[in-house]
């Protein structure tokens, strides 16, 4: 246990989590413990302590402290604070950083390589879904680690999109790292976990709750270089997180949707306040370029060009806005078409005769129907929706039973 985790633990229990006294503090007092150990008599200066918290900072020991970091580590994760060597620092650069991280996973070095955040709603039409893991698989074969919040719909889509091409990716949670909440999530967490990490303000323990997540959408532009939004309407968490990356200095990216759905209206928004459209990854890295000499920038590939000729359905519900307003609905799978079966596009048609009963993997798959890494991605995210394809571990697929 580092020497001063247990006082940063206190300092969050006092104050609240994302609040930004325990780092303004830390800095007044010269360090946490100083801090911890004048509080006594502080507690009755309201400049330093409300009531409540006051009443917390009396009643909080370090051995409730001691409990909390022995629950983390019971439980297999790291705990980071403003002290440890591993605590990023660019997130000591926002506005309320975090007095405590809790980790499962391993955190990649956010400060030395790009990360990108990709955000949408959850209720996304089949486009959205497509174009997001594209972009995600795009960004990661370039080496940058994709962050996002863990949720059904464009979280998923572009956790997915960075696992299967072997790239990193960050997962925020609103709630506690042993928390199963939204439980048809429980199998791609453990493939964050196993690609990446696994992240969290919030302590072992602690259940969602609504204000929870605007709490932590302030985590995932801070722990990236730029925001991209796909799909929003604009009563949602991800615009709250693209104007946390306007206060917090990053770059906010947008996709050119169909105008007249309401997932658009948020991300209209965006491109009325001056957000950068693009329409792939090439768009996006060409900005930190300068910033990240060893990145190679790859060549433009489209999505216009890679989804061309497939025809993609509206949005799986018109209710986005009370959806992603609340961030506490029930959870939401994706559904497959009933009724008339779709026709597949030509290269969802080649993948599908390609597949057997018995898992390929990617790369054989990608030699019998010579189709390129972006353009299987999108042919397998196809033919998952129709319910005819089966994914399995280290990047196989085979013919649905």
């Amino acid at each position: 246990m580092e020497e001063n985790a247990l006082y940063w633990i206190w300092a969050q229990q006092v104050f609240g989590v994302g609040s930004r006294k325990p780092m303004q503090l830390c800095r007044k007092f010269s360090s946490i413990r100083s801090f911890f150990e004048e509080a006594p008599a502080l507690w009755e200066d309201h400049t330093v302590f409300t009531p409540g918290e006051s009443v917390r900072a009396s009643q909080i020991t370090l051995e409730d402290c001691a409990e909390i970091f022995r629950q983390a580590e019971a439980k297999e994760m790291q705990v980071l604070t403003p002290d440890s060597r591993g605590y990023p620092d660019c997130l000591r650069q926002i506005a309320a950083p975090p007095a405590v991280l809790y980790v499962q996973g391993e955190l990649p070095p956010v400060d030395d390589i790009p990360t990108i955040a990709i955000v949408g709603t959850r209720q996304p039409s089949e486009g959205g879904v497509m174009a997001a893991r594209t972009l995600s698989a795009q960004l990661a074969h370039a080496g940058v680690v994709v962050v996002s919040g863990g949720a059904i719909g464009i979280d998923s889509a572009a956790h997915n999109g960075a696992i299967e091409a072997g790239g990193k990716t960050l997962s925020l949670l609103a709630t506690g790292l042993d928390v199963p909440y939204l439980k048809s999530n429980q199998q791609l967490r453990k493939s964050i976990r196993s690609h990446g990490a696994l992240v969290s303000e919030f302590p072992p323990g602690t259940a969602a709750r609504k204000w929870h997540f605007g709490i932590r959408n302030r985590l995932i532009s801070g722990l990236s270089c730029g925001v991209l939004v796909t799909e929003a309407s604009q009563k949602s968490g991800s615009l709250m997180t693209a104007q946390h990356a306007v206060e917090q200095d990053r770059d906010v990216f947008t996709l050119m949707v169909d105008c007249w759905r309401s997932n658009a209206e948020g991300v209209l928004q965006l491109l009325w306040d001056g957000a950068k459209p693009v329409s792939c990854a090439a768009d996006i890295l060409v900005e930190y370029k300068g910033r990240f000499p060893a990145l190679q920038v790859p060549e433009r590939q489209p999505l216009s060009e890679i989804m061309q000729g497939m025809s993609l359905d509206g949005p799986k519900s018109s209710d986005t806005s009370k959806e992603e307003s609340s961030e506490e609905a029930p959870e939401i799978e994706m559904q497959t078409h009933s009724g008339t079966e779709k026709p597949l596009s030509a290269d969802a048609q080649a993948l599908y005769e390609s597949l057997t009963r018995e898992p390929q993997t990617v790369y054989r798959l990608i030699e019998k129907t010579g189709l390129t890494f972006s353009k299987l991605l999108i042919a397998v995210t196809e033919l998952e929706m129709a319910g005819r394809v089966q994914a399995f571990s280290g990047r196989r697929y085979a013919k649905k039973s």
